[in-house]
């Protein structure tokens, strides 16, 4: 059994563009703070549908990402090294135009994953 999330994944940068854009400052905070600077910002829009979490992705590449998360759970079926990748659904992709407005970064730029033990606990 493992958690796994699934959403699109950010780079740093793309996350401060759309910090930038929307008026948000961020500029002092690190990266590492970035995801709970976007979390901060949502709940103060009472988006309760994304979840910024900072990983890395794939897993153990020492490459950090945000996912914006819209799935997640835990997998009965699936460990970190085996597990079911989660499909992107039409409601997903509703809220990808919403995000990709509100970002203006073009589709390609938002690519959708799955994540198993985003938080390595296992």
């Amino acid at each position: 059994m493992v958690f796994k999330i699934a959403g699109w994944a950010l780079s740093f940068q793309q996350v401060r563009t759309w910090l930038e854009k929307q008026g948000q400052k961020h500029q002092h905070l690190g990266d590492e703070f970035l995801a709970t600077d976007l979390n901060y910002w949502f709940d103060e829009r009472n988006i309760d549908y994304l979840w910024a979490v900072c990983t890395d992705y794939p897993r153990g590449s020492l490459q950090p990402v945000i996912v914006l998360v819209r799935r997640r759970r835990e997998d009965p079926k699936s460990t970190v090294s085996h597990y079911y990748r989660v499909r992107e659904l039409d409601g997903d992709r509703e809220i990808k135009k919403q995000l990709l407005e509100e970002s203006g970064l073009a589709d390609e730029d938002l690519p959708w994953i799955t994540v198993a033990d985003p938080f390595f606990q296992c």
